[in-house]
């Protein structure tokens, strides 16, 4: 029985086993508004792109975390989505028509102002 080859196997085993470690090269540059305003954002419901810069994107909704301009219910007028900011002001939480039961006065708003009545609320 020959020792040698089996421990030149395992050797070679041990080489392959070890990987490089690959670092994300650091992002130093600063951008500008105007290169900021560039980037796009995708709108959830129709799947179309606007730029941050564009005032197309009304919402982000508070129950899926994603962007819309259009399929919007509205801000919910219960008591769970009511909440003050810093600056003291009411702020009430948008929702997207896939997030919301459906209830009477939840459906689409075309220009997404309006109310609706999300499904915390709604107990």
């Amino acid at each position: 029985m020959c020792f040698t080859r089996r421990k030149k196997k395992e050797r070679e085993n041990k080489k392959r086993k070890k990987y490089a470690k690959v670092y994300p090269e650091p992002n130093h540059t600063n951008l500008s508004t105007e290169e900021f305003s560039k980037e796009c954002i995708c709108c959830h419901h129709c799947k179309q792109i606007f730029n941050l810069g564009s005032e197309e994107i009304k919402i982000h909704c508070a129950g899926c975390d994603k962007f819309f301009h259009c399929g919007i219910a509205g801000k919910c007028r219960g008591m769970n989505c009511n909440l003050t900011t810093m600056l003291g002001e009411k702020h009430h939480l948008s929702w997207c028509i896939n997030c919301v039961p459906s209830v009477e006065g939840n459906e689409e708003k075309k220009n997404g102002i309006g109310w609706c009545i999300c499904k915390e609320c709604n107990l």
